[in-house]
């Protein structure tokens, strides 16, 4: 694990008034929330895909860190773990380790990626704690993404982490729930589609996410969501369109606006069931101004102050 980031920010006086992220990131014994990193783009390089992801943990938590405070919230930071010598599993399996123990302390975790590979070793990581604390519990997947990423490959990348997901489930005799929302037809094939199919999963298109549209859109959230007891909703930033994502992997043609993902994310919130959040995709090496790691960071930050 890395621990080497500095939570600093700008201080503008004493005071609770004045507080920031930076002020309430590791002050405390107990905590709400968990941020972990996940610094990695192996998977991307594995799936022949523009690689950079790797950097951004360090530099969305720089981007959070100088965020206000308005209301009481204790954060812990358990550091970053680095894929390190291209050794990808090894790297999934210390995220999900990360992930089941800070869920057993009662934490809600929120993790910084590196490419979309961070999504098995998350899931791992709460499919784990589910196997050891609670095994009648099932866990839905919602994953805000234009592509399906249920590639069958002979090795782990960025693009097979629901399949491999799919595959633990079964593996342990546990029903799989997937929902992908913002899903491309000109980003996925028809065999990621008929996989998706098989699986049962379920998809909601990008050109469905509108707002005439709102109210069947989350009823099929609901269906979904009433299914599962416990929520891991992971958000690859290249649904969103290039216009506010651009530093990504696979830049999007036509993407969601960030209204319609909040009502989403939102009403999703509502139901009380997300357990873990991570955020993945994030590549510095083609962002602009650090456009696509605020937008990183103001989606956590959201989640943490859920306005509702």
């Amino acid at each position: 694990m890395d621990h080497s980031f500095q939570w600093q920010g700008r201080q503008d006086g004493e005071g609770a008034e004045h507080r920031r992220i930076f002020h309430t990131v590791n002050q405390s014994d107990s905590a709400e929330f968990a941020i972990l990193g996940f610094s990695s783009d192996e998977g991307v390089r594995r799936n022949r895909g523009r690689i950079g992801a790797a950097e951004a943990p360090d530099l969305i938590r720089k981007q959070l860190a100088n965020l206000p405070v308005h209301s009481q919230v204790s954060i812990r930071d358990l550091g970053t773990v680095v894929c390190a010598n291209g050794e990808l599993e090894k790297a999934q399996t210390a995220l999900a380790e990360q992930v089941e123990m800070s869920l057993q302390q009662g934490l809600k975790p929120i993790v910084f990626g590196g490419g979309h590979e961070i999504a098995f070793g998350s899931f791992s990581g709460i499919f784990q704690y589910a196997q050891n604390t609670h095994p009648e519990k099932n866990i839905g997947i919602i994953n805000f993404d234009a592509h399906l990423d249920l590639r069958e490959d002979e090795h782990a990348t960025s693009g097979t982490p629901f399949l491999q997901s799919a595959k633990l489930s079964e593996q342990h005799g546990k029903s799989f729930h997937y929902l992908c929302i913002g899903a491309a037809k000109h980003s996925n094939t028809k065999k990621l589609f008929d996989t998706a199919a098989r699986l049962g999963s379920q998809c909601i298109f990008d050109h469905e996410l509108e707002a005439a549209q709102l109210e069947q859109v989350f009823s099929k959230i609901d269906q979904f969501i009433q299914e599962v007891d416990w929520l891991y909703v992971t958000v690859d930033l290249d649904v969103f369109a290039a216009s506010i994502a651009p530093g990504v992997s696979a830049p999007a043609v036509r993407g969601i606006d960030l209204k319609m993902f909040e009502q989403l994310m939102w009403h999703i919130q509502g139901s009380g069931k997300i357990k873990l959040l991570d955020i993945a995709e994030c590549n510095p090496k083609y962002d602009q101004d650090a456009m696509t790691a605020r937008l990183a960071a103001f989606i956590a930050y959201s989640y943490i102050f859920n306005p509702q």
